[in-house]
């Protein structure tokens, strides 16, 4: 599962620099409801293992990023999954 810090280590922000730290607590929740969501997930153990697993995770960071990085064009297109979004997540997916 993902964190500010380790949203901040994959984009490359200084571990020092909180300015974005809210916005970012924003994102990280955000993102894990949606792959929560995504994944047919409850709160049960092995669904938090599930969105423990690294490929989950890299999915996580993925999306955070480009919800940081598109945070104005978001607002008018939706959220964007990646085919690498896709092909992390599908694989767990419940059908």
């Amino acid at each position: 599962m993902i964190t500010v810090d380790s949203l901040k280590k994959h984009l490359q922000i200084p571990g020092t620099f909180a300015g974005d730290d809210e916005y970012l607590s924003q994102i990280v929740d955000s993102v894990i409801g949606y792959c929560r969501d995504f994944l047919d997930l409850d709160d049960s153990e092995e669904s938090t293992a599930i969105l423990e697993k690294p490929q989950v995770s890299q999915a996580m960071l993925m999306l955070g990023a480009t919800l940081y990085n598109n945070r104005e064009s978001e607002v008018y297109s939706g959220t964007q999954e990646t085919k690498a979004f896709d092909r992390l997540m599908y694989q767990f997916k419940k059908w």
